[in-house]
Parts: structure tokens; sequence; C-alpha cells
């Protein structure tokens, strides 16, 4: 009996490890970021290309009509539209954008010691309109650029009146809103340039720098689910509810703080499937999160900043933080293995 025993036992043994499920291999990082990259990135930079061009348009055509106010209607959706464009590729800072401060310009968030509000007191206060010209207004603070300075300059009650009622301030603030606007068009164009022109043929000729941007993308989702969870959610949420303020939420004056972590979730979750090559098995703990925490954000206050203050709705603005943090764990122990690649620097460490 024992004689059969010490036979059987290496036999059963080699029978369960045949049965059991072999682990899946890690996907190729290389054809993955380039998968990403034609598939998701390419085209969110065609779009955000595409919704700052039009935006300029609706500003150069609101200065450039007679009378003494400005028509903000078609503004606000034009900025509406690109910032929709561009909170669904917000997260990613690999890339073109990275080069020349262009993530900078294109939202200088979160604004620290009112730089964005200086900036555009300064900007009215030129003597030198010159400035505001296109191939000079790069010489001016980055804070005056991008989404942060245009949704306070259309947005902010004091600014916003001014605009609709006319007066002598009209004028120069909509030369500033033509101004940012025409930069934004400037800079997503030149990302969504590079993108097709340089980055596409390097990550399909140059195995390393693919495997590298591999590397970089999952750094960056992960970056970009803390940054929402750290800043987008916990600066409005803050210490305790004592502590909380509505103003620290990413652009309050238009309403838009829950929709912007909405797609910033969307444009994650499509980035995770790109990358996986659409196999849920890869991530599925990740993908599961990601939705959930998308649906909290889609079905969250669009005054998310004063939900955080508000006892009877703060407890909504906490569960999203939640959710968001556990789709970030589930991203930093799935993600890694399946692309066989090791996270770097985060970008948040620096702030």
């Amino acid at each position: 009996m024992r004689l059969f025993a010490a036979l059987a036992a290496p036999l059963l043994a080699a029978g369960l490890a045949a049965a059991a499920p072999l682990a899946a291999q890690p996907l190729d990082p290389r054809a993955a970021a380039l998968r990403a990259g034609e598939t998701v990135l390419a085209p969110a930079y065609d779009a955000l290309a595409e919704a700052t061009a039009a935006q300029a348009s609706a500003w150069e055509a609101a200065c450039a009509a007679q009378g003494p106010s400005v028509d903000r209607a078609p503004l606000d959706a034009a900025f509406h539209e690109a910032a929709d464009a561009y909170a669904r590729i917000e997260p990613v800072r690999t890339g073109p954008v990275a080069e020349d401060f262009r993530f900078e310009r294109l939202a200088f968030w979160p604004e620290r010691r009112n730089a964005s509000g200086r900036a555009l007191a300064q900007l009215e206060a030129l003597d030198d309109e010159a400035l505001l010209a296109p191939e000079r207004f790069g010489e001016t603070s980055v804070a005056g650029q991008g989404f942060t300075a245009l949704e306070r300059l259309l947005f902010d009650a004091d600014t916003r009146a001014a605009l609709a009622e006319g007066g002598e301030r009209a004028p120069r603030l909509c030369r500033i809103g033509e101004a940012i606007a025409g930069a934004l068009a400037t800079t997503a164009g030149e990302i969504a340039r590079a993108w097709r022109d340089e980055t596409l043929p390097a990550l399909a000729s140059d195995a390393g720098e693919a495997q590298r941007a591999a590397a970089r993308l999952a750094t960056d989702m992960l970056s970009g689910l803390e940054a929402i969870e750290t800043l987008k959610l916990g600066l409005p949420i803050g210490a305790d509810l004592a502590d909380a303020r509505a103003t620290r939420a990413e652009m309050w004056r238009s309403g838009r703080s829950a929709r912007q972590i909405a797609l910033n979730l969307e444009g994650t979750e499509a980035l995770v499937r790109a990358l996986v090559d659409g196999d849920e098995t890869r991530a599925p703990d990740t993908l599961r999160a990601l939705a959930q925490a998308e649906r909290l954000a889609r079905s969250a206050p669009a005054d998310l900043g004063e939900a955080a203050a508000d006892p009877a709705r703060r407890g909504r603005v906490l569960l999203l933080a939640a959710a968001v943090a556990s789709a970030r764990s589930n991203a930093a122990t799935e993600l890694p293995p399946a692309l066989d690649v090791v996270t770097g620097f985060n970008a948040l460490d620096g702030d």
C-alpha cells in the first residue's frame, strides 16, 4: 500500500499540473504601445486638434462681430466640445505632449497661488497688445494659457459679465480669449502632427522605443488615476468636512468638475483595452473598477466641489474617490505583468 502511494503521488501531481491552466504569457509591450498609439492616442489628439481649431474659429468670429457685447453661447459650446476632447487624453504625459511645455500649455492645473488669475490680470493690463499676437503669445506666462485660463476668462462671474455687457473691458478680454484659444489650437495641432509624422513611425521601427513607451503609458495611467484621486477629488474633499473647499475642484466655474473625471476615466479605459489588445482577462479587475468609477463619476453632482463640502452629499464624492483608488490599485497589480514592463517615475512625485 505504501509502495502504491509512493508511486501514485508523482503521477497524481503530474496530472494535476497538466490539468491546471497555464499562466498567460505577457503581451508584447512593443506591439501594445504601437496598437495604443494607432487606435487611441493619435485619433484622440486628432480630435483635440479639430475641437480646439473650431474653438479658435468661434473666438475669432465673436471678436470680429460688430456690437458692444460678445455672444457667449457659441463660445460656451465650443469650449465644452474642446474640453471634452482634452479630458479624454489628459492623463497621458508621454510623447509629443511632454515636449516644449505642451502639457502645461494645454492646462495649468492645479494652479498655485491664483496663478491663472494673476496671469489673466496681467494680460488685461498689458500696454503692448502685440503680445497677444499668435507669434508672441508664447512669451507670456504659461499660467495664462490653456484650458484653465480660458475657463476662468469665460466663466468667472466678473469677466463673463464684462464680455456680455460690453464696455471698455470687452474688446481686450475678447482679444485675450482669442489669443488663448488660438494658442490651444496651435499646441494641439503640433501634438497631433507629431504623433502621425514622428511618434507612430518611431514606435513601428524602433523596438526599444516602443517597449519604453509601453512602460511610460502604464506609468501615465497610474499617475492619471492618482491625480484624480488625490488632486481632482482630494483637493475639494480636504482632510475633513471643515477643510472641504468647492473652489479647489477642477473647472468648477463651468460646472465641469465631475465631467472631466468621467472623461478622464473613459479615456483611461480605452487605453487599457488597447494595451491588452481587448483581452479583458489580462486586466479584469482594473476594467471592472474603471467602469464602476466612471459610472459613479457620470452620476456625481455636476457641482462636485460644492457636493464635497455639503454634509448631505459628501458621501457620494467620497465613494467616487474610493472607486478611483480601487481602479488604481488594481491597475498597479495587473498591468505591469500583463505588459511585461516596470512602471517608472510618477510625474506627480515632482509636485
